[in-house]
């Protein structure tokens, strides 16, 4: 029955062939493609090709509202939430809400907003073609997570938004989403004016504003266009300390994709723009990655240009000095193999309200390179035994007090193998054949030794300098996607999705550490495995043997274990701390049975699995 997946058509080949590098490594060309797959969203994730016409438009999308915890969980009682509304009203009952972020008021502890890629899809089963219009969605609590208000923010010039990442402007008082914003669906594969927008709220989260283009794309940049420039990965940041000299003032950092000849890769460096004015207007966009002598690889960019890099993330210090921490991709001393873009964790700093900033400084080096992890069926690096698009990167957080309990004023935090991939040592081409032979898909024989675990580093110097990485968990099972944020007296509290048991596991759990506390689970099991949307068998035929879970059956189909394994969960969770050390926590859970109006073409039935919902846990110290 495998055979059926015909419903995808040409424009999955075209996707694949775009993707795919050949065997040789003749630059730029191939190493451009694979830099691409290793920065870039892949162009499935987006569930193109797009339908002509549909159910319903994206101003009917913008309009929707509902009450999120809809089984009226209580975070006080450490119970977890599910933010978003699961209606049956434009498919909210099965469609995802991934990445999700969230902020708290630094003047009211009880108000939260949180971000999600929020899922509307359209359907034709007569074709099989699927499209999903993703705005971003927000989720407004003013009772400290006991009840939410789920909603969306408005489109601006695009069908497509996302990568939210939510904040609070004390003294303008105004609450800011920034996010994606870009063209996608129209009839092929290819996503277009990649922008970077800032939305606000004069009514803290209730209602919002057409966004205010921050960052600019042009052309297409998930596609063929020569000089395109693509936006991606902003994330924000605000400095609320009152005697700071830059009280007020916004901070949106993002990475700019620039395409070379043929739509090839050319550079990504980090850009940051800031705003004084609560996000009304904002300053010409600076490009802030700089140079460094560790910077040696250059597709297109001079010598020792760190122009080639990605997940920036600013944080602001209570004496107004801006942080901002990116994965740069070319540090070749450091790479097992050739073209095997391990990353390093870069650090920037501005004394002067983001105006001018240092050269970047090494802070911690990733075992994360192409050689490192297995890959899904959509040509991304996964976690071993699930398909979920998976990278290294976590955030920033600096210390509310100097030093702090924690003995650091700055902390890191990132989840790795640990150590390099030796099977790539005897086959230094492996990856060039990604995402490898099915059903394995582990081109370089990553395998189970790619069992990855939460790092941090320190630096107690302001940035100067950082110690060497430290394990916050070595629990069995991989980890991955931490966020951290400190409490008043400097602890450092982090989050991240624990695999139950080691791979090939099934299920996952959100979890949380609090200094050198224990961890704890936060929420229900996670059955990634068995999702919804976002399935592995809809891309491919050859499903992936590895991902489970074991026995896994869909009825007429006996034998279905790869099939319903999600390929896609978000990038990021979320963790914020608020004025009375209470921590709110976000993730993206998949722990709901659904059904979608799909129909799986193996089963010849409406397509189940479980939901990707926006949950929330509350911690009180």
């Amino acid at each position: 029955m495998r055979r059926f997946l015909l419903v995808l058509g040409a424009v999955t080949i075209l996707v694949a062939g775009l993707a795919a590098p050949s065997a040789g490594r003749d630059r730029p060309v191939n190493t451009s493609r694979l830099i691409a797959m290793k920065l870039l969203p892949a162009p499935q994730q987006f569930d193109l090709p797009g339908l002509d016409g549909g159910q319903f438009s994206t101003r009917q999308i913008e309009k929707f509202t509902c009450e999120g915890n809809e089984a009226e969980a209580d975070p006080a009682a450490g119970e977890a939430v599910d933010m978003s509304c699961n209606t049956t009203e434009f498919g909210q009952d099965f469609a995802p809400d991934n990445e999700i972020a969230i902020a708290v008021d630094p003047e009211n502890p009880n108000h939260l907003v949180a971000g999600s890629n929020d899922y509307y899809y359209r359907f034709n089963n007569s074709t099989g073609a699927r499209q999903a219009l993703v705005p971003t969605g927000f989720f407004t609590s003013f009772d400290g997570g006991a009840t939410w208000l789920d909603g969306q923010i408005p489109f601006g010039s695009g069908n497509g938004n996302g990568d939210p990442a939510p904040a609070f402007d004390a003294k303008h008082d105004v609450v800011l989403m920034a996010q994606l914003g870009n063209v996608g669906g129209q009839g092929g594969p290819f996503v277009a004016a990649g922008n970077v927008s800032v939305s606000r709220s004069m009514d803290g989260g209730v209602t919002w504003n057409t966004p205010v283009v921050v960052f600019k794309g042009t052309g297409a940049g998930i596609g063929p266009a020569a000089g395109a420039v693509f936006w991606d990965k902003e994330y924000i940041a605000v400095d609320n300390t009152p005697s700071s000299l830059h009280y007020g003032r916004i901070y949106v950092t993002a990475t700019r994709f620039l395409n070379g000849v043929q739509g090839s890769y050319a550079e990504s460096p980090i850009y940051l723009s800031y705003s004084d004015d609560g996000g009304l207007t904002w300053s010409t966009p600076a490009e802030i990655s700089g140079s460094h002598a560790s910077c040696t690889f250059q597709s297109t960019g001079p010598a020792n240009e760190c122009d080639e890099d990605q997940f920036s993330i600013p944080a602001v210090a209570p004496d107004g000095a801006v942080y901002v921490q990116f994965l740069n991709f070319q540090n070749e001393n450091a790479w097992e193999v050739d073209f095997d873009f391990d990353s390093q964790i870069m650090v920037v700093k501005s004394t002067d309200g983001g105006v001018t900033f240092g050269a970047p400084v090494p802070a911690a080096q990733l075992e994360d390179g192409l050689s490192d992890m297995p890959f899904s069926v959509i040509f991304r690096q996964t976690i071993y035994g699930h398909q979920i698009r998976w990278n290294a990167a976590g955030n920033i957080s600096v210390s509310p007090v100097d030093g702090g309990t924690a003995g650091a004023d700055i902390a890191i935090v990132f989840a790795d193998r640990g150590t390099p991939n030796a099977n790539a040592l005897a086959d230094p081409d492996c990856f060039f054949t990604l995402p490898g032979g099915a059903p394995n898909y582990d081109p370089c024989e990553a395998g189970p030794g790619s069992d990855t675990d939460v790092y941090t580093v320190t630096s107690t110097d302001g940035g100067s300098t950082w110690g060497s990485r430290t394990i916050l968990e070595d629990d069995v099972g991989s980890a991955w996607f931490p966020w951290a944020g400190h409490l008043s007296d400097g602890t450092l509290a982090v989050a991240w999705d624990q695999d139950d048991a080691a791979a090939p596991a099934d299920t996952f759990h959100h979890v949380l550490k609090v200094g050198g506390g224990a961890v704890q689970l936060l929420g229900p099991a996670e059955q990634v495995d068995i999702s919804v949307t976002h399935w592995a068998g809809q891309y491919t035929t050859a499903w992936p043997a590895v991902c489970g879970p074991t026995n896994h059956t869909d009825p007429p189909v006996t034998d279905a274990e790869g099939k319903d394994c999600n390929v896609f969960h978000g990038d990021y969770t979320g963790l914020a701390v608020d004025s009375d050390d209470r921590i709110h926590v976000v993730w993206t859970g998949l722990n709901r049975l659904a059904t979608s109006p799909q129909i799986d073409f193996y089963t010849g039935a409406e397509h189940d699995g479980y939901a990707q919902d926006a949950m929330y846990a509350r911690v009180d110290t």
